[in-house]
């Protein structure tokens, strides 16, 4: 079976920084220590993890992973990781990025991993070049759009 979870991203401003700006977006997904959802480490580091993706000027986008509920008021949907949608110049500079969270640093994490990735704008507005193969053509989605 598939686990699903909820992603609630952050709703602070501050954050925003369009990807690929500042380098190349990058991702960071990380799974907290089966401890760690109960000894209140999560809550303990959130103002200095939250202190850190501000300060850093490369969010993209950020947030908690909850174990999936019908309703996200529900008490069973408790945080479980981190999702993190930020720009890096290079990969040694997403990992060493991760790995200076305070919530790294204060053992969070079980899991985390470092992902690059290329946007698709479903809609055409928002088409860009690819940033890891410039010579590839990525204006197929744009074309389309114009087509159907």
């Amino acid at each position: 079976s598939i686990t699903l979870y909820r992603w609630r991203q952050i709703r602070d401003h501050t954050l925003r920084r369009d990807d690929g700006r500042d380098g190349l977006p990058s991702m960071a997904l990380g799974f907290d220590r089966q401890e760690a959802m109960s000894d209140g480490l999560r809550e303990e580091v959130f103002e200095d993890h939250l202190e850190y993706l501000i300060r850093s000027e490369r969010v993209i986008s950020a947030g908690p992973l909850h174990v999936a509920t019908e309703e996200k008021t529900d008490p069973k949907s408790v945080a479980v990781g981190t999702l993190v949608f930020f720009n890096a110049k290079d990969r040694e500079n997403a990992v060493e990025f991760v790995e200076n969270d305070p919530a790294s640093l204060a053992g969070l994490y079980g899991t985390m991993t470092v992902h690059r990735y290329n946007n698709l704008d479903v809609t055409g507005k928002f088409v860009s070049e690819n940033l890891y193969f410039p010579d590839q053509n990525t204006y197929q989605m744009k074309d389309a759009m114009a087509h159907w």
